[in-house]
């Protein structure tokens, strides 16, 4: 029989933190950058909508760190959003947004960037 193990992460760094007004300035952002060719999709949780770039393992460092219990994300950008809607419309555009509140390390990282002001 397979020993299966749960090593949730300890430590979540983000590197780049900006909170926009709100949840439609957020998605015009989001909408340039779709208009652009990249896929982009917001997450919600808590209260908080947000878009995240999780830091890969691409060096030895990183990697440590990764196994020692610590995650990192490059860049976070966030708007408060009190109610979950799966789409926020830009003109013609509807951005996906997907609730990822099950995830404790998301809904976490949701309520440290509410308190942020």
């Amino acid at each position: 029989m397979v020993n299966v193990i749960c090593n949730p992460v300890k430590e979540l760094m983000i590197l780049e933190c900006a909170r926009y007004p709100s949840a439609d300035a957020l998605a015009r952002v989001i909408a340039i950058v779709i208009s652009a060719g990249e896929s982009v999709i917001l997450k919600w949780a808590e209260g908080v909508v947000f878009m995240n770039t999780v830091l890969q393992p691409t060096s030895d460092e990183l990697l440590a760190e990764l196994l020692k219990g610590r995650m990192y994300w490059s860049e976070v950008y966030y708007a408060e959003m009190p109610e979950y809607k799966q789409t926020i419309r830009v003109g013609t555009l509807d951005i996906p947004v997907i609730d990822v509140s099950p995830n404790p390390l998301i809904r976490d990282a949701a309520n440290w960037l509410k308190k942020q002001r």
